[in-house]
């Protein structure tokens, strides 16, 4: 590396711009894994006493979502800069942090400005997330696979509500009590078969059951089959669509946009 790093200083390396692109995305993924391992450093020494539950709120939610995209954000915005001064020790040129094409909105929340185009999504994916999330739910493919067959469901369309739910973590937990990759309470886990919601093939497969179910409840409309996995069919059938609620608002815009993104990773991977 010191090698390297000389003979760029001494400019008898050149990157082109497509090393130089490389080489970007490379340093923001290694600054985004040092901020999850200084997030779980933070959070076992706030859980040092003892007092904290492992399948509790905290650990289920915050090492899911909050640790991914805190740490993704920060990255994007070079809060600390790390990736910012490799790029710059490595070249002798200051990084662009702000990705071209990108609003300010997208950064903020890159999932929720998603456009709707997979081949537009694609590239945000390639270009500016760490894949984590990609990878958390693909080890569940097979199942969902299975799952997807049983119920005639699309498997993006299992894997989008698990993002947007547990970001593929099978041990989560919510203030509602809800468990799991799909997040199913007690009531609908037992409606549904499932004994065991921190199994991951019980809960998809209980999850999907019951995705289906509201799917045919609401034939031709997905969003309010969404907004009924987030707030209960009773509510959408007594606003005649997705209820005024802002959490099931964002929830099925949400939904959607990751399914839009596993969409665009099979387009990606050559698959239509």
């Amino acid at each position: 590396m010191d090698k390297i790093q000389q003979n760029i200083s001494a400019g008898q390396v050149q990157l082109t711009a497509q090393q130089k692109a490389k080489l970007k995305v490379a340093v923001k993924d290694f600054e985004a894994v040092f901020m999850q391992y200084m997030l779980k450093a933070m959070q076992e020494t706030e859980n040092i006493d003892g007092k904290s539950d492992n399948k509790g709120y905290g650990n289920g939610i915050m090492t899911g979502l909050f640790n991914m995209k805190l740490s993704e954000y920060m990255t994007k915005n070079s809060s600390l800069g790390i990736g910012s001064m490799l790029y710059k020790q490595l070249t002798g040129e200051e990084m662009d942090t702000t990705p071209a094409g990108v609003s300010q909105s997208e950064l903020n929340d890159p999932v929720q400005g998603l456009p709707d185009k997979p081949q537009n999504v694609l590239q945000k994916i390639k270009a500016y997330s760490s894949g984590s999330l990609l990878e958390n739910v693909g080890k569940y493919s097979d199942i969902i696979n299975e799952a997807a067959g049983t119920y005639n469901l699309q498997p993006n369309l299992i894997k989008a509500v698990i993002a947007a739910e547990s970001s593929g973590n099978a041990d989560s937990l919510s203030v509602k009590d809800a468990k799991g990759l799909m997040q199913l309470t007690d009531s609908t886990a037992k409606e549904m078969g499932v004994s065991n919601p921190f199994n991951p093939k019980e809960n998809i497969m209980g999850g999907a059951k019951y995705l289906k179910s509201l799917v045919e409840k609401f034939p031709g409309d997905l969003e309010k089959a969404l907004a009924s996995y987030n707030a209960g069919p009773g509510a959408v059938e007594q606003y005649g669509g997705v209820p005024p609620y802002p959490e099931t608002q964002t929830y099925v815009k949400r939904v959607m946009n990751y399914l839009n993104m596993f969409d665009a990773s099979e387009v990606g991977n050559g698959g239509q």
